[in-house]
């Protein structure tokens, strides 16, 4: 009797298997695909909403500025390029133009130093190619990228410089003056001059929205 009961048993979870198969091996690829499909979706989400964020940050941007901005899109971060320029989404039939500046809700980002019709070419605070004129405490000196850091050089003054002091542009060149730049991070000096490197305020690795800044025409 126990044989017979194995055997029966036996039949019916073969018979079960076979007809049940394909709904287990669907349920499961469907449960599968749902669960992928859900992650996708976060994903999804979460970067949308990071970007609604950054987007309000500079529209709040905006407002402080007294609408003296454009709020554009940085379409292109090529990485042969990575740590020297970025595209971005607007350009001269926008009103951008070549030497305005470029910043976000953290500091200054760069320069614009090509214009096309509707994108412009964006020089990052790293390009060796470009400089600004900063102030740090109650000192000014020129700010440019050498190598792997940014350098302020050529400071009028005998000033001691601190650590972590704030560094700002001046008002000095057709830059808006009182931009965060970033801050100081080292300061060593020699006889003749005190060598400050910087630490940019920008996050230059995640551009995803940026403000664009008209030069200052001082005519």
């Amino acid at each position: 009797m126990k044989k017979y009961f194995i055997y029966v048993s036996l039949f019916l979870l073969l018979l079960f298997f076979f007809y049940g198969k394909d709904f287990i091996c669907s349920y499961l690829i469907n449960k599968d695909f749902n669960l992928t499909k859900n992650l996708v979706l976060t994903d999804e989400y979460e970067r949308i909403k990071y970007e609604y964020n950054e987007l309000l940050e500079q529209n709040n941007l905006i407002d402080s500025f007294k609408n003296d901005g454009i709020i554009t899109k940085v379409i292109i971060h090529d990485p042969y390029v990575f740590f020297d320029e970025v595209t971005i989404l607007k350009g001269q039939n926008d009103g951008i133009k070549k030497g305005d500046v470029v910043v976000n809700e953290q500091g200054l980002v760069g320069e614009v130093t090509k214009v096309l019709a509707n994108s412009s070419e964006v020089k990052l605070l790293t390009n060796t190619s470009i400089s600004f004129s900063v102030k740090v405490q109650n000192s000014y000196g020129i700010l440019k990228a050498s190598g792997n850091q940014l350098i302020i050089s050529n400071i009028v003054s005998k000033e001691e410089i601190a650590k972590d002091s704030l560094v700002y542009t001046s008002n000095f060149t057709n830059i808006p003056g009182e931009i965060l730049v970033g801050k100081v991070v080292e300061v060593t000096k020699d006889e003749l001059e005190q060598k400050v490197v910087v630490e940019p305020a920008a996050d230059l690795f995640n551009l995803n929205y940026v403000v664009v800044r008209k030069a200052v025409n001082y005519e």
